[in-house]
């Protein structure tokens, strides 16, 4: 019987996997990063065992796989994704691909696979020094295989947000990103060596109801967090007869929905429902308020079939930052309401208006970017990169102003800029402010905005009703045009 070799990869793998793949592994950047990555843990692994004593050896070893892991697949890996479309829009090969009847969710989705999969190749290495380290004693098996599968989830999810941000034409928002992967590569080795390894791979797990819930709630933040990116890739890239935005916006409601439901569980706190909130809606109101509104009759055809229900859907879940305003107002009512109702049930000293102001606070920084980029954006592809300039912007106003007011020993003075809702976040940090007061003065400023920004949507939606009547009419001669040909009629 004849011997067969794998040579090739197979057929039925997607084109554009097999093309990042090969062009991934061969590059310098990938070879580097895997043949340091190995001689650095042969090297201080093979080591450890002399320089630590045999009670922290296995702690030690466990700390160094984990760190040079999370630097290698937080830091390094999600950072390749940075140019993964901009360098194929800047050569103008994305219509060739188009042209391979490749979908612009399969060319996003390919290139995205294959940093993952050479991440999943470094992800493997670690098996022999894993037994190595079992050695050393001490090792928490299942706390650790879940932290180290955490670590790469989250990689995975990084590497999506980076490949959707990539599609953008400004380099700042690709730049951004780089800048949290700084700080988060502080927060593993704190979280390992200065917090303690045991206690935090006991929590990992998963002894207890709440650390299970913990990690599944993270796991699917990141899966949502990581599809959400690619999603908005995808539309960057896409054709505008394609609409991506409202199977993104029907998630969105539908997990703020369920979050809600079950915040009126008494043994869920009202705290954890905003932080869910929070982590749902923030990826949901930064792309429905940036997305460009630019309709095309093909897009409205599907809402105008379903009669009056579809229309009234449309202005909800139709693509473009208009329609991305009612959908904001929509889920921070259902937001509100589920709060309210995790809420019922205590007695109302019992909650922290600290937390309040924080969503609050949130809220409205994404709202003010949102409707400077409203009324200055003169290009419907440039909005994205105004709201960050915007975002950037008020972050550096609230910086600067926490500055003065520390050398000045002036407080007072940041009420004058509570129109800034980053500066009610600072705020929080000095005693003298009242948390209630702070409450109603985001409340406040949250409604004005929002308020503003409903009123230029307005404005906007014109457009939308524009084409409406343009596909309702296209609509009707189609159906006229297909009866007249039908014999006998």
């Amino acid at each position: 019987m004849p011997v067969t070799f794998l040579t090739d990869f197979s057929d039925k793998l997607s084109p554009m996997l097999v093309k990042e793949l090969r062009q991934g592994m061969r590059a310098r950047s990938f070879t580097m990063l895997f043949l340091g990555f190995q001689i650095l843990m042969a090297f201080i692994l093979l080591t450890t065992g002399a320089s630590f004593d045999s009670d922290n050896a296995g702690a030690a070893s466990s700390g160094i796989i984990f760190t040079l892991f999370s630097i290698a697949v937080l830091g390094i890996q999600p950072m390749r994704g940075a140019s993964a479309l901009s360098s194929e829009i800047t050569a103008n090969t994305i219509e060739m691909m188009v042209l391979t009847r490749l979908s612009a969710w399969r060319i996003v989705f390919g290139k995205w696979i294959a940093i993952v999969g050479q991440s999943a190749l470094i992800l493997t290495t670690i098996i022999p020094y894993l037994i190595l380290r079992y050695f050393f004693g001490g090792m928490n098996l299942l706390g650790e295989m879940v932290f180290l599968v955490l670590i790469f989830l989250t990689s995975m999810a990084l590497t999506a947000v980076m490949v959707g941000l990539s599609a953008t034409s400004t380099k700042l928002a690709r730049a951004l990103p780089v800048v949290g992967f700084i700080l988060l590569m502080n927060v593993v080795p704190d979280y390992l060596f200065r917090r303690g390894l045991g206690s935090g791979m006991a929590f990992f797990a998963l002894s207890d109801w709440n650390s299970r819930i913990v990690v599944f709630s993270y796991v699917v933040f990141i899966a949502y967090l990581g599809w959400c990116s690619l999603s908005n890739g995808t539309s960057a890239i896409a054709p505008a007869a394609e609409n991506h935005s409202t199977i993104r916006r029907l998630v969105a409601l539908v997990l703020a929905v369920i979050v809600c439901v079950a915040g009126h569980h008494p043994y869920l706190e009202p705290e954890l429902v905003m932080a869910f909130l929070a982590f749902i809606l923030a990826p949901a109101f930064i792309t429905a308020l940036t997305e460009p509104a630019i309709i095309l009759p093909p897009v409205c055809q599907p809402f105008l079939k379903r009669g009056l229900p579809g229309k009234l859907a449309a202005a909800f879940l139709l693509p473009g930052w208009p329609t991305g305003v009612f959908f904001t107002l929509l889920l921070a009512v259902i937001s509100v309401g589920g709060i309210v109702g995790a809420a019922l049930p205590s007695p109302p000293s019992d909650f922290d208006p600290e937390l309040m102001v924080a969503y609050l606070g949130c809220f409205g920084s994404l709202l003010l970017p949102a409707l400077l980029a409203a009324h200055y954006s003169k290009q419907e592809k440039k909005r994205f990169t105004n709201f960050m300039l915007f975002l950037v912007a008020s972050l550096v106003l609230m910086v600067c102003l926490m500055m003065v007011t520390g050398i000045n020993d002036s407080e007072e003075i940041l009420w004058l800029f509570i129109w800034n809702p980053p500066v009610l976040l600072a705020m929080l940090s000095f005693s003298r402010f009242d948390d209630h007061d702070l409450a109603l003065a985001a409340g406040a400023v949250d409604l004005v905005l929002m308020a503003l920004l409903l009123g230029k949507a307005l404005l906007g939606y014109r457009d939308y009703l524009r084409v409406f009547r343009e596909s309702e009419i296209g609509m009707t001669v189609d159906a006229e045009t297909s009866d007249s040909q039908i014999p006998g009629s």
